[in-house]
């Protein structure tokens, strides 16, 4: 386990941001000493299974690791300087190493055939490497990703697997997908929360985020909020997503917490890997939206540190010659240990 911590750790050597000072142990923040493993899955099928194409479905089984408090009682540790990958929104932080593997799949509208005007196929199989920084009321998450688009993500016989598995009919296309290209993404969010009412029993808070993309397959902007009512919102920064929205990391605490959520964030979109084509060669001709928002509604719920999750999301069209929105559904579950 201390490997796989190092192994993070060190991938995010070459992309620290901001030095900050050492600081005593004047926090009231407690670092949560659980890992997690979790498994992430977002897929068509979850809202409407009788849909199947865009963004098709996504995949994500992390590993991440306890929270480190490098301000005090780990600031020896030999990842201290760890720390001071970050903004320095505040001095006084938890801090968490993530390790991820991804898959995303793209299909067009019809299975049977590749128009020219419709969303090319695609798959995306990468590795994530994640540091996050918590503090009382702000949750900083900085990810680097490493992995491939075409063949080599193996979209085709990811898909072909599922479908005979779930008596789906296959799709036709997938020797017109991307080609092969090296994917290196960047990726910043800051999330702040925000109390809008906290009582014994139901509490609500909003969640203003910012979020910002640079690489191949993604370069865009976003900011967005989301709504929470429930039961003691003190155990976590609010779900995570794989391909839109904001990642709320995993929870702090081993309270029970229930809430209900609602969401909307938009986009500016400068690059987009999956609408435009590869980097070099032939570009699919498509009209990319260079502006498009993302709705959400879901329901979460925690106790001892794992946490159970399902999100709908509403998309807007990503080009112009799309017939319609698309919506997925996503489901969550993390264990704690």
């Amino acid at each position: 386990m201390r490997k796989i911590k190092s192994i993070v750790v060190l991938i995010f050597l070459g992309i620290g941001v901001c030095f900050g000072s050492e600081e005593a142990c004047d926090t009231q923040l407690i670092p949560y000493k659980k890992h997690f493993v979790s498994l992430l899955s977002e897929n068509d099928a979850y809202v409407n299974q009788y849909v199947d194409r865009y963004y098709t479905a996504g995949t994500r089984l992390s590993f991440t690791t306890e929270e480190m408090n490098f301000n005090c009682e780990d600031r020896d540790s030999k990842m201290a300087w760890a720390g001071y990958i970050t903004l320095g929104w505040s001095k006084n932080k938890m801090t968490r190493f993530d390790i991820s593997l991804n898959q995303d799949i793209y299909t067009p509208y019809s299975r049977v055939s590749h128009p020219i005007s419709d969303h090319p196929y695609g798959a995306y199989l990468r590795l994530n490497f994640g540091v996050s920084h918590r503090s009382e009321s702000l949750l900083e998450n900085i990810f680097l990703a490493l992995g491939m688009v075409g063949p080599s993500a193996l979209g085709y016989e990811t898909q072909k697997l599922i479908h005979y598995l779930t008596n789906n009919p296959k799709f036709y296309g997938w020797s017109h997908q991307l080609k092969n290209e090296f994917i290196l993404n960047l990726n910043y969010q800051v999330i702040k929360k925000i109390y809008l009412w906290d009582s014994k029993y139901i509490s609500s808070d909003i969640l203003p985020s910012f979020d910002i993309a640079l690489g191949n397959a993604d370069t865009h902007v976003s900011i967005g909020t989301r709504l929470r009512i429930g039961y003691n919102l003190d155990s976590d920064f609010g779900v995570n997503k794989i391909n839109s929205g904001f990642s709320g990391g995993e929870p702090y605490n081993n309270q029970f917490s229930f809430y209900v959520f609602g969401g909307i964030s938009g986009k500016y979109q400068a690059r987009n890997i999956f609408i435009q084509g590869n980097s070099f060669g032939k570009s699919t001709g498509l009209d990319m939206n260079y502006l498009a928002y993302d709705g959400e509604a879901g329901v979460a719920i925690l106790y001892q540190g794992m946490r159970f999750a399902y999100t709908y999301t509403h998309t807007s069209k990503t080009f112009k010659s799309q017939p319609k929105a698309h919506d997925f559904g996503s489901i969550e579950l993390n264990i704690a240990f």
